[in-house]
């Protein structure tokens, strides 16, 4: 099924909101803080049988150079991961209206501060310290952005294997989207 939402115009439900409840959904609305959003993440999580995989690339920084358009590519990749990989993918898109959100009340009153640490170390961290996320697949271009530096420089301490998508991957994912 796909829907309509904020985040892309057209994003698959059925990858992106796997093991989510409706009240997950109503709860999303709701969060105040970037270790709430975690939390609730983590229990959507702990629904997924086995470890999970995520993406990490490019969203606020670096990337094709556009909030859309990272987030177009980033969609479409894990979709892409999922259908034809059958990688067992937990996709954080669902969270990142609200992270814009929390971000923009965090900046006004840290408007001196480049980039938004809680939601490394309030949200991400908290995920990958759960031992859940067995792996993180890299979009290409990774190393543009500091949110995934800062992920791929903490997986051995998370116990996490990083995986490198193909350039040819992005380009695909951004002409699908």
């Amino acid at each position: 099924m796909v829907v309509f939402h904020k985040i892309n115009k057209f994003m698959n439900t059925q990858i992106h909101f796997k093991y989510w409840t409706e009240a997950d959904r109503r709860a999303l609305a709701k969060v105040t803080t970037f270790k709430d959003l975690a939390t609730l993440a983590i229990d959507i999580i702990q629904r997924f049988p086995g470890n999970v995989c995520m993406v990490s690339g490019p969203i606020s920084t670096g990337g094709v150079g556009t909030l859309e358009g990272n987030r177009k590519v980033f969609t479409r990749v894990i979709e892409l991961l999922a259908t034809e990989q059958s990688a067992n993918i937990f996709s954080q898109m669902p969270f990142e209206d609200r992270i814009a959100e929390l971000y923009k009340e965090w900046h006004a009153d840290n408007p001196k501060e480049k980039y938004c640490m809680p939601i490394l170390n309030d949200f991400y961290h908290e995920i990958f310290s759960t031992g859940k996320v067995s792996s993180l697949h890299f979009i290409y271009g990774w190393d543009s952005s500091f949110g995934a530096r800062w992920e791929h420089d903490n997986c051995d301490k998370w116990g996490i294997e990083r995986h490198y998508l193909p350039q040819e991957l992005s380009l695909r994912a951004l002409n699908e989207s």
